[in-house]
């Protein structure tokens, strides 16, 4: 291999453990607040819950059925068609049907989620607004968790824990791992040290002065939940995370539908980056300035590892081929000569191997820590690592997507 690509490697693998690290040492120092036991509510705000919907006729109903069974006394609910084709505007008519706390915006045209829920933001009569999801569903004493976290005026912005909905296929219970590693533990982690970078479109709440002072969410943007949380940053309010409350989504079924999902996303992200690019290195932000360069040179570096990884791959396998050619590529002959010397095994190969590793035990570390179920988890911890080979995919496409100038669509 060539001296510059294990360079490469070892740099990539000290960044990364670095920050794996720095991660699992703050759980340690930190892990009595991962479930904070905040003081009760003591009065109950009007609170507006507004779930824009397009197309959604198959799923909105079960969402509408968890809203009527939250324990919170004082909600309002706001249920915004963003144009829908298909039945939506007649399921949500015969699911709210009788119940004076919600209100249907039933819009023929379609403007984009962003525009939906600040249209719903006009109407809202709350002090605090939640945005959900048409495919999620909240337990149901999430307002009662979650509320008691806005206990500071400079509190803009609650998340809650993200989980899936039923996983059964491979690459379901592949992020359902995720899920509650990336949108649960590590928010709650990244809430202590105020770097939250994304308010989840499951279901986040937001103060509503906040959100009408910040002009709501960025219309132009696909990833709203990921853009204005730059902005609440720079108003100078923070988000918090209440690991405790819980939210269930759902997520494509076919890898083409994740993957042009995960393609919005990553593309949404670069462009948010690129449009507050001044808050890198920017003191004013403290660590959030920090964290936002850090992340995206990680997921530059795993790129580009990854590829320069496949194409020597690919290399040695057609130099392989070609000396089996002498052959008549008689594989079987030379199938039992193999033998493994541990003193001659290169060091990259320990690099691959250790890294697999941490990624493994810190899935475990991190279910273990959000009281997940691990026996039902299994098989998605041990193909988790696989998730790696996907992202690369959903990243290229996205680069390629932002390259192109291409139009990523809500759906």
């Amino acid at each position: 291999m060539s001296p510059l690509y294990n360079l490469f490697v070892y740099i990539v693998w000290a960044f990364s453990t670095y920050f794996v690290v720095l991660l699992l040492l703050i759980l340690f120092l930190y892990r009595d607040r991962l479930f904070e036991k905040k003081r009760p509510l003591r009065s109950f705000p009007l609170v507006s819950v507004i779930v824009p919907a397009y197309n959604e006729e198959s799923k909105i109903g079960e969402t509408i059925e968890s809203l009527k069974q939250l324990t919170y006394p004082r909600l309002e609910f706001l249920i915004v068609n963003d144009g829908s084709k298909d039945k939506t505007s007649r399921v949500v008519r015969s699911c709210v049907k009788g119940d004076k706390r919600f209100t249907f915006i039933d819009r023929k045209e379609n403007h984009g989620k962003a525009a939906s829920l600040n249209e719903a933001i006009v109407k809202a009569r709350g002090e605090f607004i939640a945005c959900m999801d048409a495919d999620s569903s909240a337990e149901t004493r999430i307002f009662e968790k979650a509320l008691p976290y806005f206990d500071a005026d400079n509190i803009g912005a609650v998340t809650v824990a993200v989980e899936l909905k039923r996983p059964k296929k491979i690459l379901h219970r592949m992020i359902d791992i995720e899920y509650i590693i990336g949108l649960s533990l590590f928010l709650k982690i990244f809430s202590l040290c105020d770097c939250v970078f994304v308010t989840p479109g499951p279901f986040s709440i937001y103060r509503a002065g906040m959100l009408k002072r910040i002009g709501g969410f960025d219309v132009h943007n696909i990833t709203e939940d990921h853009e204005i949380a730059y902005r609440i940053h720079k108003a100078g309010y923070r988000i918090v995370n209440c690991l405790d409350g819980k939210v269930q989504t759902l997520t494509p079924e076919t890898f083409k539908g994740i993957y042009v999902q995960r393609r919005r996303w990553y593309s949404g992200a670069l462009y948010t980056v690129a449009a507050h690019k001044d808050v890198i290195f920017n003191k004013r932000h403290g660590l959030f300035g920090l964290f936002v360069p850090y992340n995206y040179v990680l997921i530059g570096a795993g790129i580009l590892l990854f590829y320069l990884s496949t194409a020597m791959t690919l290399t040695q396998v057609g130099n392989v081929l070609f000396h089996y050619s002498y052959t008549n590529y008689n594989f079987f002959e030379h199938l039992l000569d193999f033998n493994l010397d541990l003193l001659v095994v290169k060091r990259i190969y320990f690099v691959g191997l250790s890294a697999t590793l941490f990624t493994i035990f810190m899935m475990i570390a991190g279910l273990k820590l959000t009281n997940n179920s691990f026996s039902t988890r299994k098989l998605g911890i041990l193909t988790f690592p696989y998730m790696f080979i996907c992202y690369q995919i959903f990243w290229t496409g996205a680069l390629w997507a932002v390259i192109r100038r291409r139009s990523v669509s809500w759906r």
